[in-house]
């Protein structure tokens, strides 16, 4: 005899959490974090296309605000956030270290003089 499992009373049942806090607070840390680290590196003297690489933190910041499928989807938002930040905060000074080392390969290549 099979009975289905009783069903939790809506009052009982914890209130489903809003998704969009999360991405919205790491946008947030994305743009103080990428600011910072802009005007923080010497690129930021530069011309206005050495911020292209920014294309890169901002798409993962973009797809942590695709709204949850499934209730255990939610750390997306979260590991997607939390990275597109950490990658704003560093996408500057990791793109003046690949341009010293692109003209530094450059400058070896081509004699030294």
């Amino acid at each position: 005899m099979n009975t289905p499992p009783p069903l939790v009373p809506p009052a009982i049942r914890p209130p489903d959490l809003p998704w969009w806090p999360v991405p919205a607070l790491f946008t947030v840390l994305a743009v103080l974090g990428g600011a910072w680290g802009y005007h923080s590196s010497p690129i930021a003297h530069g011309p206005a296309w050495l911020a292209l690489p920014y294309a890169v933190p901002l798409a993962v910041l973009a797809a942590s605000w695709l709204p949850p499928s499934r209730p255990g989807t939610r750390v997306r938002s979260l590991v997607l956030g939390g990275f597109g930040a950490l990658m704003a905060l560093a996408c500057a000074h990791l793109t003046t270290v690949v341009l010293y080392t692109v003209a530094f390969v450059l400058w070896a290549f081509q004699g030294g003089g």
